[in-house]
Parts: structure tokens; C-alpha cells; sequence
């Protein structure tokens, strides 16, 4: 038995079917099941330098990583389980008309089902975005805003800081706190060679405005790295978005980014 009519006769719904008959119409060379179609589209596009548009400016990044346990039976049953998409190098657009260069952008899309009705579609339970970015661009964000002063990630979570003119003088350790629409650092310890010292009151928190995120998207923590800032945050109105968005549409969608390296805009229906 092929693995066509295996498909086509284990899916409890129909319009999987169709969508099989939507990538051989696509990509007639390649297997016909939706999970075939779709790791061979992955392939294509994985390690690949795309662009896209936001607000009308274009966008590169390059992705990296696209994981998912999605097989015929998976489909066939209707979970697909959590799906892992990252990009790297995204030139991520500022409303002052500049970029922030992102080192990475995680996509965690958690307990992917597969929906029937009233169309074919995926929703996931929960969409999670994780927003890395260089500590050269955390130095220059507290310079920008704090002249004199040089920032980088330290241990256990925290950063610290010190005087550009005087970095022998000692260093205040930061505890990288969530506000409604900046980052907000806090001191907390102040170091003096060997000592371990309280901060003056006169060493106020220092306020970083967050890039303008994509709309639905909440911060919901701040992690310093060794060498990075990591933003995380939650996309509480993207689940319900792509569970709008038929099947056929969302592989019409991939197989056009695989063709033309142009992620096209992919709109949501009512």
C-alpha cells in the first residue's frame, strides 16, 4: 500500500485528503502524504536567508531550525505535538525608521492539534516567543541612555555595569526586571574590590525601552546570558490567529517561501 492511500484511508478527516492533493498539485515530484510534503518543503527552506515584510519593510533573517514530531499517524490523529521554529540574523525594523539587529528568534508553538471543523486548521495550546540579542547591542542600548556607562551579561542571571573612564574602580551588579513596555534594571549589589556593598539610593534602576513588538505579544521575563539578552515572552492572540488559517492556505504558504526564499503574508479569516 502506498503511503498515499495509507493516509487517505486512516485520516479521520476528509479534508486531509485534499490537503495531500494540494502538495502534489505544489510539488508534484515529491511524496504525496501532508507529513512527507512538509519535511520536504522544510528541507528546502531550513539554512536559507528569507525575507519578509513588516510594515512595509523588508526583513532578512535566516532560518535555522524547524522541528515538529508530525507523521502520517500523528496527522491522522490529530495532535501534532509541540513545533519548534528558529531564525537567526533578523534585522528587526524600529519605528524611528533604523533596525535592532536579533541574534535569534525562537518560536515554541506548544500541543499542536489538528482541527476539522469549520475548516481544516492547526491550533496550538500556547505560542511562546523567545527574543535573543548580542551584549554589544545590550552595551549600546545602556550607553544610549546612560552616556559613560558600559553593560554586559554576568553570572547567576544578573548584569552588571561599570564606568567606561574607570573600570578599576569596581562594578554594580543589575537584576533585569519586566515593565509594561521597557526592561527595567535594578541595582542590586555595588563592588569595590573585594567588597560587597549595598548601592547608594543615588544609583536609580535604569529603564530600557523594548523594541516595538509584533502586536498581541506580552514580555514575560528577561534572562541575561553569558554573551546575550534574552527576551521572553508569550503571543496570547496567535493561537486563535492560526487556528483561522486553513491548511491549505498555511501549505500553499510554506511551499511559496521554499520556491521563491519570500515569506508571503499569510492573513487569517474570520
Amino acid at each position: 500500500m502506498s503511503d498515499g492511500r495509507w493516509f487517505d484511508g486512516w485520516s479521520p478527516w476528509p479534508e486531509l485528503a485534499g490537503l495531500a492533493a494540494a502538495g502534489r498539485s505544489l510539488l508534484p515530484n515529491v511524496p504525496v502524504t501532508p507529513a512527507s510534503l512538509v519535511r520536504t518543503v522544510t528541507e528546502q527552506l531550513v539554512g536559507r536567508r528569507l525575507t519578509t515584510k513588516v510594515d512595509n519593510r523588508e526583513v532578512g533573517l535566516t532560518l535555522t531550525e524547524l522541528d515538529y514530531p508530525a507523521d502520517s499517524l500523528r496527522l491522522a490523529t490529530g495532535r501534532i505535538g509541540d513545533v519548534r521554529i528558529v531564525a537567526e540574523d533578523v534585522d528587526w525594523p524600529e519605528p524611528d525608521g533604523g533596525s535592532i539587529p536579533l541574534r535569534r528568534v525562537t518560536v515554541l508553538a506548544e500541543d499542536v492539534r489538528l482541527r476539522s471543523l469549520p475548516t481544516p486548521a492547526a491550533k496550538p495550546a500556547r505560542v511562546e516567543l523567545l527574543i535573543a540579542v548580542s551584549a554589544d547591542v545590550l552595551r549600546e542600548r545602556v550607553a544610549k541612555v546612560r552616556p559613560g556607562i558600559v553593560a554586559a551579561p554576568a553570572e547567576s542571571g544578573l548584569l552588571q555595569i561599570h564606568w567606561a573612564k574607570r573600570p578599576h574602580w569596581g562594578h554594580l551588579t543589575l537584576e533585569a526586571q519586566v515593565a509594561d513596555d521597557a526592561v527595567v534594571l535594578v541595582p542590586r549589589i555595588l563592588h569595590i574590590g573585594q567588597k560587597e556593598l549595598r548601592p547608594p539610593k543615588r544609583f536609580q534602576p535604569i529603564v530600557l525601552p523594548l523594541p516595538e513588538l509584533p502586536q498581541g505579544i506580552k514580555l514575560t521575563k528577561v534572562e541575561p546570558r553569558h554573551d546575550e539578552l534574552v527576551l521572553h515572552t508569550v503571543a496570547e492572540e496567535w493561537p486563535e490567529r492560526l487556528s483561522r488559517i486553513p491548511l491549505p492556505d498555511l501549505l500553499s504558504w510554506l511551499t511559496t517561501a521554499a520556491m521563491t526564499l519570500t515569506l508571503p503574508k499569510l492573513g487569517a479569516r474570520s
